[in-house]
């Protein structure tokens, strides 16, 4: 029998043989939750691995689902600034503006971590709205980046938007 636990670790560890083979017994393992509420999906976008990824989102892994703190596949991707996978993610569809349990949205997390790579993803697509969204504490992705001095970051959100700064 397979459990949550081998599917999850397979996705996690790159094993695509493993993973396939488990899809084939029990497809229903495609969306199942460990006991952090996070699918095989998520831990294939923190743990950098873009082609199971990819299977998984083919074999039509949701990619909407939210674990334990309201964070996607494409939060994980994005705190890990993953770019491969944040790629592939948006690519497949992926809600770039999906707040988590603090209000944060992929560009949040990744302006706090300094994952330019991620949030230049965003940015460049369709991440707009992303910009403009205050996390539960007031803070916009840019207030973040600013308060942790990721400076490239500050001067990509500026540059590829026409923020104004309040005084």
């Amino acid at each position: 029998m397979v459990t949550t636990t081998s599917i999850h670790d397979a996705a996690a560890a790159g094993d695509i043989g493993k993973l396939q083979a488990m899809l084939d017994e029990d497809e229903e393992l495609l969306n199942a939750v460990d006991s952090n509420k996070q699918t095989p999906l998520m831990l294939a976008a923190k743990n950098g691995e873009a082609t199971v990824g990819s299977i998984l989102a083919e074999c039509g892994a949701d990619l909407q689902i939210q674990d334990g703190d309201g964070n996607t596949a494409l939060h994980h991707s994005c705190i890990a600034n993953k770019r491969l996978v944040t790629s592939m993610l948006l690519w497949g569809g992926s809600e770039r503006d999906v707040q988590n349990g603090e209000g944060d949205t992929p560009l949040h997390v990744a302006c706090r971590v300094g994952a330019y790579d991620s949030a230049w993803l965003l940015v460049e697509n369709g991440g707009e709205k992303s910009k403009r969204i205050e996390n539960n504490a007031g803070k916009l992705p840019i207030d973040i980046a600013k308060e942790i001095e990721h400076k490239d970051l500050v001067e990509m959100l500026e540059k590829e938007d026409d923020y104004v700064e309040e005084s």
